[in-house]
């Protein structure tokens, strides 16, 4: 059976407050080296397994594996959220049972981290059911404390300040996602049924046929981003393009401007993905044609 899934991913670098209080890079590879050589160490000598865990909202979440991926030299990390609600087992017409594990274990949601130490770069899988990337900086912030590497630190999402000039370039539009509030989304109701029903906010999506040659019409999303685009109604608007015609499809925000990627895969008969297949998917997008995400980022700096 055959499941199509995309994965989304987003940069971030990590950084710190130097003596002047200007902000830097902060390298982490003396930081992940020296939890290698504790897992490694754990491993040797058959102890009890070693982990590295921190408490994110009241949940546990742990560090579950870190190495060091030979062909790149990119750190590859997989966090795992644990959870305590268990889910039900059931076949298509078969009774609900529910999970049945001992109070010390939990249900595993991972998230796969690629970690550049030359360019200070860290690129975070998006997955809901784990730890986003604010738990996930909040948990690298905790293991430079534990380390004394620095007084104070963070990540920091990357920006694409390329994002509205490459919008309105693109060659195919196969999304238009947009978030409209105040009397901006009420008088679009207005319009359309005749009356203001005092709304918050509106959310519209448009999308073309799931068929790869499938677009919606250039001149008419063009328009919509030149409506949209600077008006401070607007709180959401993001796409989904290809920029040549072999290019693959890309998200674009252009609100935040989050600079973002995706991967769109066949799970076939696979239950989830395996944090070694993201890891390639990861590495593929990361270095890509042309020097890929790595390359803008720094084209960007």
């Amino acid at each position: 059976m055959s499941r199509v899934k995309r994965i989304g991913f987003n940069f971030f670098r990590s950084i710190t407050q130097n003596e002047e209080d200007r902000t830097v890079w902060l390298n982490l590879s003396e930081i992940f080296d020296h939890i290698i050589a504790q897992y490694q160490h754990a491993r040797d000598n058959d102890t009890s397994e070693f982990k590295r865990v921190y408490t994110y909202n009241y949940e546990p979440a742990r560090l579950s594996q870190i190495n060091i991926d030979y062909n790149t030299q990119y750190y590859h990390l997989t966090f795992e959220r644990l959870n305590y609600a268990l889910p039900n087992r059931t076949t298509l017409h078969g009774d609900s049972e529910m999970l049945d594990l001992e109070s010390d274990e939990f249900i595993g949601h991972e998230a796969t981290v690629l970690y550049d130490p030359v360019n200070h770069i860290l690129m975070i899988q998006r997955n809901r059911d784990s730890l986003g990337p604010t738990a996930i900086g909040a948990f690298i912030q905790s293991l430079v404390i534990d380390a004394g590497a620095a007084r104070n630190s963070s990540i920091a999402m990357i920006t694409d300040n390329t994002a509205q000039r490459r919008a309105f370039n693109q060659s195919a539009y196969r999304k238009v996602y947009t978030k409209i509030v105040g009397a901006k989304a009420n008088g679009m109701i207005e319009r359309l049924f005749g009356r203001n029903p005092n709304v918050d906010s509106i959310e519209i999506s448009f999308n073309s046929r799931s068929v790869r040659d499938s677009e919606i019409d250039q001149d008419f999303t063009v328009g919509l981003l030149e409506e949209f685009i600077n008006d401070p109604e607007v709180e959401k608007l993001r796409i989904r393009s290809r920029e040549h015609e072999e290019s693959p499809v890309e998200p674009i925000d252009l609100i935040n401007h989050k600079l973002e990627a995706s991967q769109t895969v066949d799970l076939r008969n696979d239950r989830q993905l395996n944090s070694y297949r993201v890891f390639e998917y990861m590495v593929e997008l990361y270095n890509g044609e042309n020097g890929g995400y790595r390359n803008r980022i720094l084209r960007m700096d």
